[in-house]
């Protein structure tokens, strides 16, 4: 069984793998390295780090990276709290095909005041139109 400094040292390396990666514009390994820090596993936790690789992967196309950023913006966490904002993001991802994104919609749209969801949808409906 592998020691714990063995299992840090490989989380360690994974974690530069997955950083070089992002850095060079992988999509996949920008969620990742979101999600990492999003958990802290393998670095110090950041909501603020995970925002920011989340929203890069999402710039390049990726939905669980769009929900992701979409759930942070629900609850103000890493960014500033933005349910209209939240709305579109989950949106997106919902309509890209993210089931966990239609779930966390009809979660958020239920905390929305009415004026809310009609902004949201507004929103929503012309990023969707793109």
């Amino acid at each position: 069984m592998p020691q714990p400094s063995e299992t840090s040292s490989r989380l360690t390396k994974k974690i530069e793998a997955l950083r070089f990666a992002a850095e060079d514009g992988h999509a996949e390994s920008m969620f990742l390295l979101g999600v990492a820090y999003a958990q802290g596993r393998g670095v110090e936790q950041s909501d603020t780090l995970a925002a920011r690789w989340f929203h890069q992967a999402a710039r390049k196309g990726h939905a669980r990276a769009r929900t992701s950023l979409g759930y942070l913006h629900s609850v103000g966490r890493g960014v500033r709290f933005n349910p209209v904002l939240a709305y579109v993001l989950l949106s997106q991802a919902a309509a890209e095909g993210d089931a966990l994104a239609n779930d966390l919609l009809i979660r958020l749209r239920r905390r929305m005041s009415p004026p809310q969801v009609r902004e949201a949808e507004k929103r929503a409906a012309k990023a969707l139109a793109l």
